[in-house]
């Protein structure tokens, strides 16, 4: 009986010690990495909200660098839009120029040349890049948007070849989940500019123009005159556009804010679940480090103990 109460004394000493030691390196090696946990064995529960954290983060990373370039975008379509309303009333004022009675056929013919740089000023600005995206293309960002039929048989005739739709960048997270509030980031051209091939009659820029374009050409007095309220009215619809643009940019700089504040409390989240408090694990290994030793001073007790009742 007493061999085998020290059998089974001796076996518990050193599960004891083992013990120790496990709960020594632990310590160490959390102190030398700055995490609580390296494997999913060290704590499941802590690595399961761990995973959730960066996932999330991850998303919420995604959603900021999109809506970034959105805003990007937005704010460059702002400027050309407001660059293309300056050259419409530059062209109103040539309008009112040339409407007055005492032009003739040769004053028109010049202003005609002047309303053709005009024009492919227009278009130039139309087919801005961001990057390597044609902005008022709709979806179909790799093309460009305007290009002129036969500029010298017809001067002032566009086609539009860009997407009937737009691209959208994800504002953010609802209250439910995790539902995309969508933002359009790209502006379908033909919807702002027109197309006058195809709608050569329409009240959008593009034909407007080339309806004034070819009055000058053709000394149409008349037609001169008409097309400067279609002008003006152009002038305020593309302020009105430029306008709504610059509103959905700062939208999304206001969203910008709101995830970069998100995305910060993530990060403090995964802190306080992944990282070690240095100072407690200093504690807990100076208290693993002494009971480590009383560990081994009663494993080498029992085992001289053990010893002397064997061999004497």
């Amino acid at each position: 009986m007493i061999r085998v109460t020290g059998l089974m004394t001796n076996r518990e000493v050193v599960h004891s010690h083992d013990q120790a030691i496990n709960n020594l390196y632990l310590v160490d090696r959390q102190i030398s990495s700055g995490k609580q946990f390296e494997t999913p064995g060290d704590a499941p529960e802590r690595m399961g909200e761990s995973l959730r954290i960066n996932r999330n983060l991850a998303v919420t990373r995604r959603i900021i660098q999109n809506a970034h370039e959105g805003a990007a975008r937005l704010a460059l379509m702002e400027s050309v839009i407001g660059q293309v309303g300056n050259l419409l009333i530059r062209s109103k004022g040539l309008a009112i120029r040339m409407a007055n009675d005492t032009m003739t056929a040769g004053d028109r013919r010049i202003a005609s040349q002047e309303m053709r740089r005009v024009f492919e000023q227009i278009i130039a600005l139309a087919n801005t890049k961001s990057g390597e995206q044609f902005l008022l293309s709709g979806t179909n960002v790799t093309v460009a948007p305007f290009h002129f039929t036969d500029p010298l048989g017809h001067p002032g005739e566009v086609a539009y070849q860009g997407s009937d739709t737009t691209a959208y960048v994800q504002q953010g997270f609802s209250p439910k989940l995790r539902e995309a509030g969508l933002m359009s980031v790209t502006e379908v051209g033909s919807r702002i500019l027109g197309d006058s091939l195809r709608d050569p009659a329409g009240d959008k820029p593009l034909p407007v123009l080339m309806r004034f374009l070819k009055a000058l050409d053709t000394n149409d007095q008349t037609a001169i005159t008409k097309s400067i309220d279609e002008i003006d009215r152009n002038i305020r619809y593309v302020s009105e556009r430029a306008a709504v643009l610059g509103t959905r940019e700062r939208a999304l700089r206001t969203t910008l804010d709101r995830l970069a504040k998100y995305e910060i409390d993530l990060k403090s989240l995964r802190s306080q679940t992944e990282d070690v408090d240095i100072p407690k694990a200093v504690s807990k290994l100076a208290l693993n480090q002494n009971l480590l030793a009383v560990s081994t001073k009663a494993s080498q007790e029992i085992l001289r103990n053990t010893q002397n009742a064997l061999f004497s």
